[in-house]
C-alpha cells in the first residue's frame, strides 16, 4: 500500500470536504500528533474514531476542540448556539469523518471497497495512540481561522 498516495487522497478529501460543504478556510499545521496541538486533558477536545476494513483496514480519527465544533454546526445548521441541541454537535462531528473517510478512499482507490463503521465518539484524555511507526499512522494538523483541527488514519499492522 502507498502511504504517500493515501496521505495525499486524505488531505485533498480534508480540504474538499471542510472548504466545499462547512465554508472552513484550512492551512496544513506542522504539528506531529494530537497531544502536540493539545497537550492539556482539560482541553474540551471531541473525537470521532471511525474502524474500517477492505484491503487494508484501521481507524480514521478526527479530533476538534468543542467551540470550534458548535461553530460549524451552528453554521452548517443555520441556527442560533442557543438552540444547538447536542446531538447536533456529536451528528455533525459524525458527519465530517464519513465524509473525509468515503472521499479518502475513493480518491485512493475507486476500485476497491472499504466497509465503513458507524462514527463513534471517544474520549481524548483515553486515546493512546503511537505515532512511533510513520509507515501506520498518517496524521494532517489543520489551522483554521479560529482553531485547530486534526485528523489521523492509523492503519493495523
Amino acid at each position: 500500500m502507498e502511504v504517500k498516495a493515501l496521505k495525499t487522497a486524505m488531505t485533498d478529501s480534508i480540504s474538499e470536504v471542510l472548504e466545499t460543504m462547512f465554508f472552513l478556510p484550512l492551512d496544513m499545521d506542522d504539528a506531529d500528533k494530537p497531544q502536540t496541538l493539545w497537550p492539556s486533558e482539560d482541553e474540551d477536545i471531541l473525537v470521532s474514531q471511525l474502524n474500517f476494513n477492505g484491503p487494508f483496514s484501521g481507524r480514521f480519527y478526527f479530533f476538534i476542540p468543542n467551540s470550534l465544533a458548535v461553530s460549524i454546526t451552528t453554521s452548517f445548521l443555520g441556527i442560533a448556539e442557543d438552540d444547538l441541541a447536542g446531538e447536533q454537535l456529536s451528528e455533525t462531528v459524525n458527519e465530517i469523518i464519513n465524509m473525509v473517510a468515503g472521499n479518502t478512499f475513493s480518491k485512493f482507490d475507486d476500485q476497491q471497497i472499504f466497509d465503513l463503521d458507524m462514527p463513534m465518539p471517544v474520549r481524548f484524555k483515553d486515546l493512546e495512540l503511537d505515532s512511533s511507526d510513520i509507515d501506520k499512522e498518517i496524521f494532517i494538523p489543520i489551522r483554521t481561522l479560529e482553531d485547530r483541527l486534526a485528523f489521523l488514519l492509523s492503519l493495523d499492522a
